[in-house]
Parts: C-alpha cells; structure tokens; sequence
C-alpha cells in the first residue's frame, strides 16, 4: 500500500469523520488489519468483520455510517452482503473493494446502488480522496437531518407557546371586561360628584383612583404648548424605567424570586412618581402606586408568576400611552387611555388580592 498522503485531504476527511463509524469487511486478515490501524486516524469507530455473514450479524446489532467490503469472500461475498444490506436499509453507504479481474461484477454493483469503488492494489491517497467525497455526503446528510429535527421541535413548541398565550390573553380580556362594567359604574359615580351640591368629602383610595380631573378635550401638542413642564424629561424617564421591566421581564421568564418582585415595586413606584408630577395625569399615579402597594403585601413571588401576562400588558399600553403623548405628541385627547390603564391596574390589583385572600384562608384552614 502507498501510504505517502495529500495532507490537505487527509486533514479535511479527519475533520468531518472523527464522529462517524465504518465497517471493514475482508477475508485477507493483513490487510484489514491494515486498514483497520490506518482508518482508526480518520474515524471514530472501525470495526471488522471477516466475511458478509459475520458482518450482517455485526449490522443487526448496531448500526454504521459507511461499510466498505471485498467481493469474494467466504460464506457470502461482498455482491450478496451489498443486496441484503440495500434491502434492511436502501441509504446504507456502502463501498467495495474489488480487483480489476471482478470488473464483471461492475453491472451488478451498480444496479444495486453502490457509492463508491477502491480497487486493489490498494492507494491510500485515492482511498482518502474517495471517502472524503462520501464522508461529506453523510456530514451534510447529518445536518440536514439534525436541522429538520430542530425545527419540528421549536414549531410544536412554538405551538404550545401560543397556546398558552392566547389562553392568558382570553384570560386577560375576561378581567378587563369584568373592569370595564366596574368603570362604568365608577364613571357614573364621577359625574355625581362634580355635578352634586353637596358639600365636599373626602374621597376614598378607589375613588380616588377612577376620579381624575377631566378638563376640555386637550390634544398633545396644546398639552405641550401650554404647560411649561419638562415633558422631555419625563419621556425619558419613564422609557429607562419601562427598558428596566423588560430586562427584569426577561430574567422573571426563567424564575420569579424575591430580587425580582422588589424589582418590579421599585419600577411601579417610580413610574408612579414621574407621572405624578403632572397634574392632570394624577389619577393614573395614583393607580399605579395603589399596584406597587398591592404587590408590596405579596408574600410568596411565585404568586406573580401567574399575572406576568397581564403586567407585561399593562407596560405595552404605558408605553404606547407614553409614546403617543410625550414622544410622537400625535394624539388628540391626553385622556384617551386614562380609563384603559388604571382598569388594567385594577385587573391586577383584584388577582393579587384574590391570591392573598386565598393563601390566608390556606392558612387559616391549616
């Protein structure tokens, strides 16, 4: 055997069939062994066998990437072995080592589909220039296999994501219409209170919360024209404060310990005070520091966990809210989500104090 070698394709075949494994049949037992020490450098694995017979017992028990076998053999040669293996598995790789006197053999091994021949004598340098071709068809095979699999597993989990959001969003419109028919009574309440004769008293913190001041209808660039505060500012803080919630919402998917629920109060609290600075907007402060509260009095943080769909809600409507008054300044009334999010806070607020008022039964019962 010649065992001068092209390093270059000697490195590339080592490179992409370190993983796979191959079996050697031959009866000639000096040159399998040969073979066998010479191939043991490219492949991971290289198992003999001395004829067809041993090496289908060989094939029931595990299988192989590639099988490169000699023609005549003892008890079943090498044209036989080809046919049976061909019809257990129709892509099995195969190779044959055949002498230039079996070239009648040729037709036969064709038909049968194999992939590749090394005649004997044997070169080395054609062997590893031939199984290179092969190894790289089974390498892009693998991938093109592993890949396939890798989509089929993130499209059904994809699909059971999206089940499990479009259950939470249902989830979330049911609240918010439970909300609405509480707003709309509390709005009815409202207009008796600016329009009574009564004297005045003070309100309480739920009346507080849905009683904001309802001027005339203001759109955003009046609002910016005629109020001298540094809305600019405030546009940036509450961005910086709604990227905090996304960077915690991205460590709260993993787990929601007791770090990230005071997280989360720290935000809402903050939120709360920028808004606050501004008058017309006091209501929706002041609901969103009634949720920081609420969140506040949460003893377990894995009750959150159940509510982060509806949170993450509520700071997708802040941030539009946000967006439309103080950054693009193209809304026509300031007013226009007021009612929208201090009822997504409300939503909140009864989730959580239904989980408290639960644990506390729990508790009592125990």
């Amino acid at each position: 055997m010649n065992h001068t070698l092209n390093k270059d394709t000697a490195k590339q075949l080592k490179e992409i069939s370190y993983e796979m494994s191959l079996l050697l049949v031959e009866d000639d037992q000096a040159l399998i062994q040969q073979l066998k020490q010479f191939l043991s450098r490219f492949f991971g694995s290289v198992d003999i066998a001395n004829n067809g017979l041993e090496a289908l017992e060989r094939y029931k028990k595990r299988s192989y990437d590639l099988i490169i076998t000699d023609l005549t053999m003892p008890l079943m040669g090498g044209l036989e072995l080809a046919s049976k293996l061909r019809t257990i598995n129709e892509t099995q790789n195969i190779f044959v080592l055949s002498a230039h006197s079996e070239s009648e053999k040729l037709i036969e091994l064709i038909n049968i589909g194999i992939d590749g021949f090394l005649l004997k004598p044997i070169n080395m340098n054609h062997v590893i220039t031939q199984l290179l071709k092969i190894c790289q068809a089974i390498y892009a095979n693998k991938m093109l296999n592993y890949f396939s699999n890798l989509l089929e597993e993130t499209n059904a989990e994809l699909k059971a994501s999206n089940a499990e959001l479009e259950s939470a969003l249902n989830e979330v419109l049911r609240l918010k219409r439970d909300a609405e028919s509480v707003k709309k009574t509390t709005l009815t309440h409202e207009n008796e209170y600016i329009t009574s004769s009564q004297p005045s008293r003070a309100l309480n913190d739920e009346e507080r919360m849905m009683l904001y001041t309802r001027s005339e209808k203001l759109s955003a660039i009046e609002f910016h024209t005629a109020y001298p505060f540094e809305l600019d500012k405030t546009n940036e803080d509450l961005e910086i404060l709604e990227d905090h919630f996304n960077l915690v919402l991205m460590k709260a998917d993993k787990s929601i310990n007791n770090d990230t629920l005071r997280d989360l109060i720290k935000i809402l609290r903050n939120y709360a005070k920028v808004i606050e600075l501004i008058p017309q907007f006091g209501a929706l402060a002041f609901g969103i520091q009634q949720l920081a509260r609420t969140f506040e009095s949460t003893q377990d943080p894995t009750k959150v966990q159940s509510i982060m769909p509806m949170l993450t809600l509520l700071f997708d409507n802040l941030e539009q809210w946000r967006r439309g008054i103080f950054f693009y300044r193209n809304v026509e009334d300031i007013h226009y989500m007021d009612n929208s999010l201090i009822s997504d806070a409300l939503s909140l607020q009864g989730i959580l104090d239904n989980e408290h008022a639960s644990s506390n039964s729990d508790i009592e019962l125990f």
